[in-house]
């Protein structure tokens, strides 16, 4: 599937891979490729994701946000759990998790549908907010983010299909 990745798509795969190692996380999942995607602020990507309130802060408040409301939803306070620090990396290497394979065979989709001959991070976002369930739809909704404008403004950023 990697050999259609451009540079910068295989970097935001590799990044997402090492932000789910640092995050203590046994699988690369869909939050972190978009955590990667956001790290890009001198891009036209990056500067979409910013207009959004996503730079790589405004992601990791979301995500945050979410996994609070997750877990309040449960009746589960941080606090009383100890959840409130950063968790310790992980040791070995993060596997692939169902969200992330989800959105990476989306951006193949995407990218071939429009007759695009490489994946570039943008296509990568695009498959990240085609799920309607997940961490990423819901950190999203709790953040505010019209994520069909969003994906709307990141098609756009791509020109018109071949």
């Amino acid at each position: 599937m990697f050999e259609r990745f451009d540079k910068r798509s295989g970097a935001a795969v590799a990044e997402a891979r090492e932000e789910a190692r640092l995050q203590g996380a046994t699988k690369l999942e869909a939050e972190h490729l978009l955590l990667a995607l956001s790290r890009g602020a001198d891009s036209d990507l990056g500067r979409i994701l910013d207009q959004a309130g996503l730079d790589y802060d405004g992601v990791l408040g979301a995500l945050d946000a979410e996994r609070e409301w997750s877990l309040e939803a449960a009746g589960i306070t941080l606090g009383s759990i100890g959840l409130l620090e950063r968790p310790t990396p992980a040791t070995g290497q993060p596997r692939w998790g169902a969200s992330a394979k989800r959105a990476l065979e989306s951006a193949v989709s995407i990218a071939q549908a429009r007759g695009d001959r490489n994946i570039r991070p943008t296509h990568i976002l695009l498959g990240v907010l085609r799920a309607e369930e997940g961490t990423v739809p819901r950190a999203l909704a709790v953040a505010g983010v019209d994520q069909a404008a969003l994906a709307e403004s990141a098609e756009a950023s791509l020109g018109r299909p071949r």
